[in-house]
């Protein structure tokens, strides 16, 4: 526990700061700030510090407004003999709003990686383990640990995102990481392993059970990072207590955080570093493409088997994420999203608008809120607090132990961003929560503290019948905060899972209160004959809903429709189908008829003469993998060139190849012959192609060229069959291979090992001018891109200056191996026939697996080839230490900090 002199330390600290911050970029010096730059109607407060915190990852406010966080050593590769991780109470003992003391609430966990509180039970993501820790005495101390699951994947692409929703389930974000499956009575639950592509072993149940430990026989399940990815990542739903595990959406490569706003819809991030991160948002069936059973792809844009993300790739890493409508704030700033991003250092704000039914930021991207240009503010959770404030965790400067002792050196703060004129907090009820009235726990359904509205709604649904008058009189007022109206509904909707006046309810008045009341009504009742009336029908309002002029009315009802398993309703759903326009409704309704029709029903309409039916079905068809080539390529002519082109597209992905096979990839630099050609097993067909930015034409047919890039060349290429596009046109961007504009130098090699104190120490005098043509010079723009120039194998610097962490990029170029860039390790293929094949992983589908060499040339490896495959923990890049001495290394740093 610490203890009260830390306070004196800590603010001393802030006085004497400056010799902290030696190691930014020396133009950056004079101008950094302690603190982030916010808004100016906005404030700013460090409210704990190191030591009193260490990379606090997770956090979580608890029923009495108490803040938890979970922190320690355990990120990244940590070794069986690495302490573990805590739980903390954060305490503020003078109450001047900064913490001066902790206390553990739970001890020797994994790295904690997620917080979620629901009474008396604080669920903790430390994969591979999700784990309750409980308090039954009330000493602030956990008393029983049960380990709900196990096996679900290392550290890395681990366990994210714990909530707790309107519908009372449990949802949970988890990476592409995957288990050991060692072990059948402690292996993952079945649709982890499902996620995973790992087998089943003889005797594991579908669902192990929970095991419950005291404080001394509790032991974290260690995981060695370095094991094997999985197949894909998704979000997934349960019981509080873990039952009725299923998976809600898939198709992620690393998810960190989701949450859902105050309609009950969702929003995540997920991280990609050779592709870029992106903002999705899930729904039933959803899959976003990383890892997709026959189609690989990243954003979803012009690519019908996968849902489209929720606005622009970024290149950052996104973190944690909330949706916020707190009272008392800016209307400018309610209503909106707050997604952290570690690597720019930046919370945004994301101001949803939609199109269609796909969720998107107004104006096509998201804007900075928060910013720091020092290592002071590395942010990962978020989350708001009782008083009404933003809380946001801030990571140490590096992933990972900094120390070559082993000890933890790495810093954690805690941040509280709110509005400077913030009305203070009313005072809260403290009453046991079976004694407060129906009044006050209906007005915490409008909190924006989860616990809050978690534990009122389960204490309305445990009074049952006696809440449900007082249910429904608040529900007939009108104007209600739109998150209190949904909770409201679906706290109404819990009750009484058999009693069909409830229903009635939904059905004739519920649904018409407001456009949220009618959607959430359409949820609910598809809820409740899943949940319990599996033999009772949709209402009417579910299949008028399928006409509705607003695209998310309709989407509503499809997704109603595919969570009933309506079968009966099938023939509503091709209706729509044939005429949807909308691209996500199309996608909900084409997996709706997946989950409610068989396979025989589904190739019949493979000749229905509405274009919109034909390509439903195809897409079912093939995303349920039953139909062969030869029942594909006919299809390939179809009259409808959607259809048409997923028929041409599946054709040349189960060989591993797009539908134009254009080479070297897009983004290499070169001369010699550029490569376009058709995918084998399309016939008959030609190949169209343009470097003048004109639109290919089936007069223009070619195959091979040598182009004289002069200096940035885009490719335009079309394929075509009888004359007829199919498929998106392909754009491909080179540049000439060249020397960089820089002067040319001759590197000296350092007569002893350049190490990190030699460089930070020359970095206020470095010359920033002579830098690039060092990057030059040490051959850097073979594989990293800065601008126009450079490759595609490494990790993108021309924003580099922007993350502000010049110490971890000195450790990268010294020490390659102890900070490799996330998603630019090497990974180890060996193929059944003994082949072996090293390169950096570009793209997986169910299908193919594809590696990218330095030169940039690719390997593709069907994964039912696949022997073994092992993550190697290997940086590509050779350390330099002995190519570069301090002062050309601090030269090579200044210039890339001005990268910005």
């Amino acid at each position: 526990m610490a203890t009260k002199r830390h306070k004196k330390s800590q603010k001393k600290s802030l006085l004497f700061f400056a010799p902290l911050c030696a190691f930014l970029w020396p133009s950056a010096l004079a101008q950094e700030a302690l603190l982030p730059t916010v808004p100016d109607d906005f404030a700013v407060t460090l409210v704990a510090q190191e030591p009193l915190v260490r990379n606090p990852c997770a956090m979580a406010f608890d029923a009495r407004g108490r803040l938890f966080v979970g922190q320690g050593p355990q990120y990244r590769n940590p070794k069986p003999t690495t302490p573990g991780d805590t739980v903390e109470i954060m305490i503020d003992t003078d109450g001047d709003g900064v913490f001066d003391k902790t206390k553990t609430f739970a001890r020797g966990l994994n790295c904690v990686q997620g917080l979620a509180w629901r009474g008396r039970d604080l669920y903790i993501a430390n994969s591979p383990d999700l784990t309750i820790c409980r308090d039954t005495n009330g000493d602030d101390e956990a008393d029983e640990y049960i380990l709900v699951y196990t096996d679900i994947g290392n550290i890395e692409h681990a366990l994210h995102g714990l909530n707790f929703a309107p519908d009372g389930k449990f949802y949970m974000s988890k990476g592409n990481s995957k288990g050991l499956n060692k072990d059948a009575a402690h292996s993952a639950p079945q649709p982890f392993r499902e996620l995973f592509d790992i087998p089943t072993l003889p005797g594991a149940p579908a669902l192990p059970p929970p095991r419950t430990f005291t404080p001394k026989t509790y032991r974290k399940t260690y995981h060695d990072p370095a094991d094997d990815w999985g197949r894909m990542g998704g979000t997934l739903r349960a019981d509080p207590d873990g039952s009725n595990l299923e998976i809600v959406s898939r198709g992620y490569r690393n998810p960190f955080d989701v949450g859902f706003d105050s309609e009950f819809n969702w929003l995540g991030t997920d991280n990609d570093q050779t592709e870029g991160d992106r903002i999705f948002s899930p729904f039933f069936g959803a899959n976003f493409g990383w890892a997709h059973t026959w189609s690989a792809d990243w954003t979803g844009e012009h690519h019908l088997p996968t849902v489209p993300i929720s606005g622009p790739v970024f290149t950052g890493s996104g973190t944690g994420i909330v949706y916020a409508d707190t009272p008392g704030w800016p209307a400018a700033f309610r209503g909106v999203w707050f997604i952290n991003d570690f690597l720019k250092r930046t919370t945004y704000v994301y101001r949803p608008r939609w199109e269609g039914a796909l969720m998107q930021p107004q104006g096509g991207k998201w804007e900075s809120f928060a910013r720091a240009g020092a290592a002071l503010y590395q942010p990962i959770d978020i989350r708001s607090g009782p008083d009404g404030a933003l809380y946001v965790t801030g990571w140490g400067n590096s992933l990972g132990l900094v120390s070559k002792s082993g000890q933890q050196q790495n810093e954690g703060r805690i941040f509280r961003l709110a509005p400077r004129a913030l009305p203070k907090a009313p005072t809260r009820p403290t009453q046991p929560l079976a004694q407060r009235p129906v009044a006050t726990l209906i007005a915490d359904l409008a909190s924006e503290v989860p616990s809050w509205r978690t534990d009122a709604a389960d204490e309305l649904v445990r009074r049952g019948p006696t809440a449900k008058s007082d249910l429904l009189a608040a529900l007939r007022q009108r104007n209600l905060p739109t998150a209190q109206e949904t909770w409201l509904l679906w706290t109404l909707g819990r009750l009484e899972p058999t009693n069909r006046e409830i229903d009635t309810w939904f059905a004739t008045t519920g649904h018409t209160l407001s456009p949220n009341a009618r959607r959430q009504s359409l949820r609910i009742v598809a809820h409740r004959i899943r949940e319990w009336q599996r033999d009772a029908a949709l209402p009417a309002f579910v299949t008028a809903a399928l006409t509705d002029p607003e695209p998310r009315v309709r989407f509503t009802a499809v997704q109603a429709i595919m969570q009933a398993r309506a079968t009966a309703l099938a023939d509503a759903l091709w209706t729509l189908a044939a005429r949807e326009t909308d691209r996500v409704t199309f996608y909900a309704t084409w997996h709706a008829l997946l989950e409610v029709v068989p396979t025989p029903a589904l190739q019949a309409k493979l000749t229905d003469d509405r274009a919109g039916v034909r390509r439903a079905a195809l897409l079912a068809l093939l995303d349920r993998n039953s139909l062969t080539a030869e029942a594909v390529q006919p299809l390939v002519k179809d009259r409808d060139p959607a259809t048409a082109s997923l028929a041409a597209l599946w054709l040349a992905k189960r060989n591993g190849n797009s539908l134009l096979v254009v080479e070297p990839p897009a983004g290499t630099q070169f001369t010699g012959e550029l490569r376009v050609a058709i995918t084998p097993g399309i016939k008959p067909s030609a190949v169209s192609y343009t470097t003048d930015g004109s639109e290919p034409s089936p007069d223009t047919r070619k195959s091979t060229a040598r182009i004289n890039i002069k200096d940035t060349t885009t490719i335009k290429a079309t394929l075509f069959v009888d004359g007829k596009k199919v498929g998106n046109t392909v754009e491909a961007t080179y540049t000439k291979r060249a020397t960089s504009s820089a002067p040319t130098i001759t590197l000296t090699p350092p007569t002893e090992p350049t190490t990190l104190a030699q460089v930070k120490a020359l970095l206020p005098t470095a010359k920033a001018a002579r830098g690039q043509a060092i990057f030059n010079a040490a051959g850097c723009f073979a594989c990293h891109r800065v601008g126009q120039e450079g490759g595609a194998f490494g990790p993108d610097l021309s924003d580099v200056g922007s993350r502000g962490n010049p110490e971890h990029l000195i450790r990268s170029i010294l020490e390659p191996n102890a900070a490799i860039t996330e998603g630019f390790t090497l990974l180890n293929v060996m193929t059944q026939d003994g082949k072996y094949a090293v390169g950096r992983l570009h793209e997986e589908s169910g299908a193919v697996l594809t590696l990218m060499a330095p030169d940039g040339s690719l390997t593709r490896i069907k994964r039912s080839e696949i022997e073994f495959r092992v993550s190697l923990h290997q940086s590509p890049m050779p350390p330099f230490d002995r190519v570069l001495s301090a002062p050309d290394l601090a030269a090579l740093i200044a210039w890339l900090g001005e990268q910005k």
